[in-house]
């Protein structure tokens, strides 16, 4: 038996995009030119182009059309969290690279991000996170870190492991609570470059404020970008009784 006829031409435009003919940022052709180049059904080319947004090769946009967002089929990263031991976990299963570090002093807008004064000294580590299953890059993180948690820097990237267990090595305290604060926002471009995704494409914007045991201040706070169809984070909220 022979393949759908939405198989195929899903294949073919996937070659199409492999090749470059439709680079990542630009826009398939609609349902209906579709069906005229290729000759086949609008329910064909419907199929197809939902086919390859399975895929993570272009994402739907109402009135713009099919846009690609990736060369190569990719696979999203889903974590299911109820509780901070479950928002920890998911950090240490993925692997993580290190971009670069630099020191900074908070200013007004920084100092709100992070839930501290304007003048503190933090030191800035940039990252991503791989895919488990794809190693596609799935997440951007900005961690922002006591200037006295220095020695944890080398570990990043060449450890195996998080940020918080490298921090609970040091320090022997355990996270006691986190804060998170969830919103929409536009990949900016150098870290789009780094995801492989078009510049202010849709993206999640996390930001976590970690707190250690028997320790009022942050122990550090992490600011992560999910882009759309590479991170999926599912929670079970329960009525207090």
């Amino acid at each position: 038996m022979g393949k759908p006829i939405y198989v195929e031409l899903a294949e073919t435009l996937q070659q199409q995009i492999a090749s470059g003919e439709y680079p990542v940022g630009s826009t398939l052709p609609p349902e209906m030119s579709l069906c005229e180049i290729h000759g086949v059904s609008r329910f064909t080319a419907r199929a197809a182009l939902a086919a390859l947004q399975r895929q993570g090769l272009v994402t739907r946009r109402p009135r713009i059309g099919s846009v690609v967002v990736a060369s190569s089929p990719q696979g999203s990263y889903s974590v299911q969290t109820n509780s901070a031991s479950d928002v920890l976990r998911f950090s240490s299963v993925a692997d993580l690279h290190l971009v670069s570090t630099e020191d900074v002093v908070a200013d007004a807008l920084l100092a709100r991000e992070l839930g501290c004064e304007t003048g503190e000294s933090w030191i800035k580590v940039s990252t991503f996170r791989d895919s488990p299953d794809t190693k596609v890059a799935a997440s951007w993180t900005d961690f922002y870190l006591r200037p006295e948690h220095r020695s944890v820097i080398p570990m990043i990237g060449n450890k195996r492991g998080s940020v918080w267990q490298f921090l609970g090595e040091l320090q022997q305290h355990p996270i006691d609570r986190i804060e998170q604060t969830v919103e929409a926002c536009k990949i900016p471009k150098n870290v789009a470059v780094i995801l492989g995704v078009p510049p202010k494409s849709p993206a999640l914007r996390t930001v976590y404020r970690l707190y250690s045991e028997g320790d009022s201040s942050r122990f550090y706070v992490a600011i992560s970008l999910y882009p759309e169809g590479r991170f999926k984070l599912s929670q079970t909220l329960r009525r207090a009784r």
